[in-house]
């Protein structure tokens, strides 16, 4: 047993023999979905869990970590420890052991007898990691009150930093292409130096420079606080995590471009997406159409806090420095503790800063967005779910929304994924399968209360019908269903930036409306479903992440 700290009583249980013996027995992916269950079901475990991990990689991964990196599998259990020390509050800790990382990772691309395309990919991944540490360091800051780094914690920072310059002359002088771009933004602004040049051609699809194609105007646009936007919004909330996938910063770029010039120009993102907000910021300030582009952000308190306008205004100056840029298009606010009525003193703090041009929410319910209302702080927009599996806006949102000229922007439209061909026919997802996402398995529960699986497929079996009649995509009825609610203003549909690319596919959802006929059928399957015990149990927009 792991020794425990001084004045604390050992126990001395031991886990029960049986369980044990499943522990023991169990394969390792199927491992991983119970402890998965087990902590959804049980929160409070989450802290005796993250003690026992830090204890685990102190005493024991550490030690082994410190080997050379002479391969990629060397250098991919390393990243694993890493990620483990990431996840269980040792972020700073790690970045000694990430600097090595990254100095291995230059040598094997260099080294000519490993596969540059396989090498690059790991990179990508591992450029995505200093990017989550670098989050969490920056939110150990804003959880310890302080607006600057200890000398140690500097010291650590700029080691990493100077790393990333020096493998950067290296591979200029390769010819080859850097692979931590994204890590060098996120360290710069973490230490508060300039950032770094954005030297890389933005090409358009037609593969000239975007400086000769500019956006198009998207096919159905809306109107909000004076801005024309798309009624598609591109989600950013995939670089949150490496566990998205990875890509270069040219690949992410490259999308950025290209979902420009086919009129998608609003993104939404937010404090917590990773650097989503420095590379968009670092996009727009390179991109030649740069007033053509929208960014939708967030300011998140997801823990206590005291509001005053220094602290709000605090928050709106990171946001426009991640951002690169003096105002912000839209910024939606997000309040954990409804108890705490503090949330309308924040909101009248960031609409009296002239900085935010306009002021959304992001899951708030309609009681106390009516509140926020009813205080006189003017509303322009609420970020919040919406699908054919999830309809609770339908039930009290929709009528206060038109009410007082709100426009829904939703996300979770199309349930995971599994509002798509993909899954007509199928049988019920394998959520022991490790390809099984984590927002699958939170869509799969909700597709369980709504109705079941056998219910699903009926309903998919109708959005089918009906996406062949008008020659588009099963996804694209699901989402036309709720861009025709006159109180939605935009669906967000969640983007791999530089992995894979749905513009096209996402655009045939613009254009169009369903028939009378048409939504009688989806009508149909909704009777058959329980969607207003839906609301009952999970109660109003929100509600399932308080």
């Amino acid at each position: 047993m792991a020794a425990k700290p001084e004045g604390q009583s050992a126990k001395t249980a031991h886990v029960n023999m049986m369980t044990d013996t499943i522990i023991t027995n169990l394969p390792a992916a199927n491992l991983r979905v119970i402890m998965r269950s087990l902590l959804a079901a049980h929160p409070d475990v989450t802290t005796t869990f993250e003690a026992e991990t830090r204890t685990y990689v102190r005493d024991a991964a550490l030690l082994s970590a410190q080997g050379e990196l002479s391969s990629e599998a060397t250098l991919r259990k390393t990243q694993a420890t890493i990620r483990c020390m990431l996840g269980c509050g040792l972020s700073l800790e790690s970045i000694p052991l990430m600097t090595r990382v990254v100095r291995g990772g230059i040598k094997l691309l260099v080294d000519p007898e490993t596969t540059k395309e396989k090498t690059h990919a790991v990179l990508a991944s591992v450029d995505g990691d200093i990017v989550q540490i670098m989050t969490a360091v920056e939110k150990r800051l804003l959880a310890a009150a302080r607006e600057s780094l200890l000398d140690d914690e500097r010291d650590a920072v700029t080691n990493l930093h100077e790393s990333l310059l020096e493998c950067r002359a290296i591979i200029e002088e390769k010819g080859m292409e850097y692979p931590y771009t994204r890590a060098l933004f996120a360290t710069s602004m973490l230490l508060g130096i300039p950032l770094p040049v954005l030297d890389m051609p933005l090409i358009g699809t037609s593969g000239l420079s975007a400086s000769l194609a500019g956006p198009v105007d998207a096919r159905e646009t809306f109107e909000m606080n004076g801005f024309k936007l798309p009624r598609l919004f591109t989600g950013l909330w995939q670089m949150s995590s490496p566990s998205w996938g990875s890509a270069p910063t040219s690949k992410i770029i490259a999308q950025f471009s290209k979902h420009m010039e086919a009129g998608l120009t609003a993104f939404d993102m937010a404090d917590h997406y990773g650097d989503a907000e420095i590379i968009f910021g670092r996009f727009r300030s390179a991109y030649p159409f740069s007033d053509s582009t929208f960014a939708a952000t967030k300011y998140c308190v997801f823990n206590p806090m005291i509001v005053t306008r220094a602290a709000v205004q605090a928050n709106v100056a990171e946001r426009c420095r991640r951002l690169q840029t003096d105002k912000i298009d839209l910024l939606q606010f997000h309040w954990q503790f409804y108890e705490d009525p503090q949330y309308v003193e924040a909101l009248r703090f960031l609409e009296e800063d002239s900085r935010v041009k306009a002021l959304g929410l992001c899951n708030f319910d309609t009681e106390h967005m009516q509140v926020a209302i009813d205080k006189g702080v003017r509303i322009h927009s609420n970020q919040v779910q919406f699908s054919l599996i999830d309809s609770r806006p339908e039930v009290l949102m929709g009528k206060v929304c038109q009410e007082h000229d709100i426009k829904l922007l939703t996300y979770g439209t199309l349930c995971g994924g599994f509002l798509a061909e993909k899954w007509l026919g199928k049988g019920q997802p394998d959520l022991y399968d490790e390809a099984i996402t984590p927002s699958q398995r939170k869509y799969y529960a909700m597709i369980r209360s709504w109705g079941g699986w056998d219910l699903f497929q009926d309903l998919l079996k109708v959005l089918k019908s009906i996406a062949s009649r008008h020659s588009v995509s099963l996804s694209n009825v699901a989402t036309r269903w709720v861009l025709d609610f006159p109180y939605v203003g935009a669906v967000i549909v969640g983007t791999r930036m530089g992995i894979s690319e749905r513009a096209d596919e996402n655009l045939a959802s613009l254009g169009w409306s369903l028939s009378q006929e048409d939504r009688d059928l989806i009508e149909e399957v909704l009777n058959r479903s329980r969607r207003s015990e839906m609301f009952d149990a999970m109660g109003d927009c929100g509600g399932e992440y308080r």
